[in-house]
């Protein structure tokens, strides 16, 4: 069987990321080299290199019990294993939200939170910094039924009182009675960690089971879903969307995608029923049905598709061409490849990429002008038939020239230097608004509106006031990065290197207040769910609150590093330039002074010049092939916009 169309290219997208941090790390090496004085230069090209290290690609399934997300994740993987690895069968299913990812290495292991955990308000995220938390399984992945059993335990519940379920958020409406006692899954969530090829190469899967469990954990709705990169939602190809279906897109994903830009895809599971008609044209009842799904959730019917996750995964397992194709399983992965591409677009033209290449490329030009300056001195020498002393006043005047450019970039230095100085004693002004206290001001607050008015109404304005607040503290901080990127212009124009634009090294917070806005549309719509709306103050509605600020203060935690980092790089291009062409002009200077000092002949003497020329043309080489190597993104699949180069020396800047 041919190699699945999503391997090939998270593959292809694996090695331009590998490619490009090569490049990176050869251009270290060649700073160190060829400029040792160069540790800002440096900084630049390591958080390129850390942005394409930390890049992964986010696939999360959303949909209700038995819509076949579970069977759909197993059909992905089962290009490698060949089996069903995750329990998926009737009656044995994700009990809870499951993350798959791989570390890189050869070891597999599954990490269990225990559901008692939802009686905390402790988010996720901060106890995965928590491993005594976690039960933790090893188990060996090329063993089927190590992996089996160690897997199967993720559909494992409890029995407890209906107290105990309500203390942890849950909706009884939704969890099976056992006489006195309801049905609980047996722990809040999942890590697999699983060699496989499609999970090496940075693709991390989530898998969400059903309402119950977005209501139940506000993160995934306000954090993890909005971080990915692909949402898949499920439904029944036979049935459409359903009432449970409709709530979940209105008050999970339709927010999700409107407010804060996922890419959201709506996949009809089990279009092999629709065979089983002999009444009706299966390709032309599907037709209908994408169009009325799309249609009845506002989706590009481009951006809604049927699957068979039973028939992809029996085609896998037995190597069935023909299969596969009537499973429309392509159709799914043509869909994730065009996510993947917008993905790798947005990755490309990342502001760390761009300043690392653009910072390749300015040091390339102004070699290349120092070596064409020292190869014209060096002919005009090599061409005079002065005499001894003719010959020493030329070199004279040459080291003159050279010895005042010199003094004009160690100027430049210090100047720069100074405007350093000056552009981080803003740094006060800049953090102010964003630190941890203003925040916690808001929360305080908050929590004080709450617990004189804990109702839907009051948890509505509540949320309102503190986001209106982020949003206070948002506006000052927008009118110190105006005054902040107004001085930048002012060090830019006083500089000599008018070719750099300094609007290009503008900071900008635009990106994170639209982000705070659709944070803030989507809680509006969350808070509107049945859990919280039928809540008293319990974990639930207070881990929602908590979620929210926490969010809140993650943006903010990342607005105050993106300025410091600002802060200290917003001048790199500018010193880069002056600090190497110094480096540059020095040794110059050095060579025209031995040649001064000797007494050798003029032949002799001119082979230090001829020395530093070849070394010049030596290091142009190898920059330039440096350069020359980088590679471009592949053209996306029909209908996504065109993809242009991945690797341009200027591209659109994004924070």
């Amino acid at each position: 069987m041919e190699d699945a169309l999503l391997r090939q290219h998270i593959s292809e997208y694996d090695r331009w990321k590998k490619n490009l941090d090569r490049q990176f790390a050869q251009f270290s090496q060649w700073l160190q080299q060829h400029f040792p004085n160069s540790a800002g230069a440096c900084q630049v090209v390591q958080q390129a290199r850390a942005l394409l290290s930390d890049d992964q690609f986010t696939l999360v399934f959303v949909g209700e019990f038995s819509r076949g997300k579970t069977e759909l994740i197993n059909a992905l993987l089962a290009q490698t294993y060949g089996q069903r690895l995750l329990p998926s069968k009737p009656g044995r299913t994700t009990m809870c939200p499951t993350e798959i990812f791989s570390d890189g290495g050869e070891r597999a292991s599954l990490r269990l939170l225990p559901i008692e955990t939802l009686a905390t308000n402790t988010s996720l995220e901060s106890f995965r910094r928590i491993p005594q938390k976690w039960v933790t399984h090893e188990f060996d992945a090329n063993n089927p039924d190590a992996t089996r059993e160690a897997l199967l335990k993720v559909a494992a519940t409890k029995s407890v009182l209906p107290e105990e379920a309500a203390r942890y958020g849950f909706d009884r409406r939704h969890l099976d009675d056992k006489g006195n006692l309801v049905e609980i899954p047996a722990w809040r969530y999942a890590l697999i960690c699983l060699p496989h090829p499609l999970l090496d190469q940075g693709l991390r899967i989530i898998d969400t089971p059903g309402l119950n469990a977005l209501g139940n954990e506000p993160e995934l709705t306000l954090s993890t879903l909005p971080g990915a990169q692909a949402v898949a939602f499920l439904l029944a190809a036979d049935a459409g969307v359903s009432g449970t279906d409709m709530n979940m897109w209105e008050t999970h994903l339709a927010p999700l995608r409107e407010h804060r830009g996922t890419p959201v895809m709506a996949l009809l599971n089990k279009v092999d029923v629709l065979w089983d008609d002999p009444d009706e044209d299966a390709q032309q009842l599907l037709r209908r049905m994408r169009s009325q799904v799309a249609k009845l959730l506002s989706l590009p019917q481009e951006s809604v598709t049927g699957v068979s996750a039973k028939m992809a995964l029996l085609a896998r397992q037995q190597q069935d061409v023909e299969l596969l194709r009537n499973s429309c399983f392509t159709d799914f992965e043509k869909l994730l490849v065009q996510r993947l591409l917008e993905h790798r677009q947005k990755v490309a033209e990342h502001r760390s990429l761009h300043q690392a290449l653009t910072l390749m490329a300015d040091t390339r030009d102004l070699l290349k002008r120092r070596l064409n300056s020292g190869r014209a001195a060096l002919m005009h020498l090599q061409r005079n038939s002065a005499s001894t002393e003719e010959q020493l006043t030329e070199l004279g005047q040459l080291q003159q020239t050279v010895r005042e450019q010199h003094k004009l970039c160690h100027q430049e230095l210090l100047t720069l230097k100074s405007s350093q100085r000056m552009l981080m004693r803003q740094s006060t002004a800049l953090l102010a608004p964003i630190t941890i206290q203003q925040l916690q001001r808001l929360v305080d607050e908050t929590s004080k509106a709450l617990h004189k008015r804990w109702t839907p109404m009051g948890l509505a304005k509540a949320i309102d006031t503190f986001m209106e607040g982020v949003d206070c503290q948002l506006a000052t901080l927008e009118r110190e990065v105006d005054q902040a990127n107004r001085l930048l212009d002012a060090i830019f124009e006083r500089s000599s290197l008018k070719k750099v634009d300094s609007a290009e090294q503008y900071f900008t917070i635009r990106q994170f207040r639209i982000t705070l806005r659709g944070l803030h549309r989507q809680a509006a719509q969350l808070r509107r769910s049945p859990q919280l709306l039928l809540a008293r103050r319990n974990r639930l509605s207070e881990r929602f609150v908590t979620t929210l600020a926490s969010e809140v203060g993650r943006l903010y935690s990342e607005m105050g590093a993106a300025a410091e980092n600002w802060l200290e790089q917003a001048l790199e291009p500018l010193k880069q330039h002056t600090q190497y062409q110094k480096h540059l002009l020095n040794r110059h200077l050095i060579k025209l002074t031995e040649l001064k000092q000797k007494t050798r002949s003029r032949h002799t003497d001119l082979r230090t010049l001829e020395d530093e020329v070849l070394r010049n043309d030596r290091a142009l080489s190898a920059l330039e092939d440096l350069l020359r190597h980088s590679t471009s993104a592949p053209q996306p699949l029909a209908p996504a916009p065109r993809a242009h180069n991945v690797t341009p020396l200027k591209p659109a800047l994004t924070t």
